[in-house]
């Protein structure tokens, strides 16, 4: 519990804003201000001032944020080696849309981080990206990987990686291709190729379609091999994200969609709860680390 309070501090000062704080926590705000309130009566000070309405943090406040952090870092290293003396596997779903042509570079960093963490050994299962929100919900998964919009799924917490715009991707003999952008409106009455249920990866483009009456017929597809396929013998079409140069793959065509309104994310999901493996904490920020060291290259902008 202590820990827990602890947690809620730091979030607090992170955001000054109880409101917001308690939203990353999961718990209501009245729960949120009985938390601060505890750890103040159990350290014997004030934490936070509220003048004007505005949060900002003591001195004493000060002072307890920056001993607040060493302890959760000590505490979470703890965790990090009773998981490697247990010898606890992480088990990770990876979206099978993302391999081999959407994000390359993910096998060769997920073996770096193997390397650099010996005591923390990966299990990595190939899932559609329905099947890795399922098992991470029904707890078969320790965390999953793969592409969504900025969207909720309940249960399931969403730590970005990486984002890029949303694209259309069709065969170069499709009507698409005299075109420069697409709008939701173009894609009335096509045969799309999705990665993942409309409704939960996709959130955003999709209130947006039922908003504007445009009405769409998708297919959740299991690889990028099979939407390759369909695209060049069926005439489907791929939502999935905006290559950078559009105009210069070899076979396939692609174009922005809604002038960049969407975009899609590379992300890390897990279930939630008020207490996230610390594993998973140090895959995440390893992740990030590499793909920002490769903003210039196509992993996160296309192919």
């Amino acid at each position: 519990m202590a820990i827990f309070k602890l947690k809620a501090f730091l979030i607090c000062c992170e955001e000054m804003n109880y409101t917001k704080a308690a939203n990353r926590l999961f718990i209501s705000r009245q729960a949120l201000s009985q938390t601060i309130r505890s750890l103040e009566t159990e350290l014997g000070t004030t934490l936070f001032s509220n003048l004007h309405n505005r949060l900002s943090l003591t001195a004493s406040g000060e002072t307890v944020r920056t001993y607040a952090e060493e302890l959760i870092h000590t505490y979470e290293s703890m965790l990090m080696k009773i998981s490697a003396v247990e010898g606890k596997t992480l088990r990770l779903g990876i979206s099978s849309s993302l391999l081999p042509f959407f994000t390359p570079k993910l096998p060769g960093f997920l073996d770096e981080f193997e390397t650099a963490h010996p005591e923390l050994p990966l299990e990595l299962l190939p899932l559609t990206a329905d099947q890795t929100i399922a098992k991470v919900l029904s707890g078969e998964l320790n965390a999953a990987i793969l592409v969504m919009m900025d969207c909720d799924i309940p249960g399931i917490t969403v730590a970005p990686i990486c984002s890029f715009p949303l694209g259309v991707t069709f065969a170069e003999t499709h009507p698409f291709a005299q075109k420069e952008q697409l709008s939701i409106e173009d894609l009335a009455g096509e045969q799309c190729l999705v990665w993942g249920s409309p409704e939960l990866t996709m959130q955003p483009l999709y209130d947006a379609m039922q908003k504007a009456g445009v009405q769409i017929n998708f297919e959740v597809i299991p690889s990028a091999k099979t939407a390759f396929y369909l695209m060049e013998n069926e005439h489907r079409v791929m939502i999935e994200y905006a290559y950078p140069n559009t105009r210069q793959l070899q076979v396939e065509q692609n174009c922005p969609l809604a002038d960049h309104a969407f975009s899609w994310n590379l992300a890390l999901i897990h279930k939630t709860q008020k207490s996230v493996l610390p594993s998973l904490t140090l895959l995440h920020n390893f992740l990030i680390a590499k793909y920002e060291d490769h903003t210039l290259s196509r992993s996160c902008k296309g192919h």
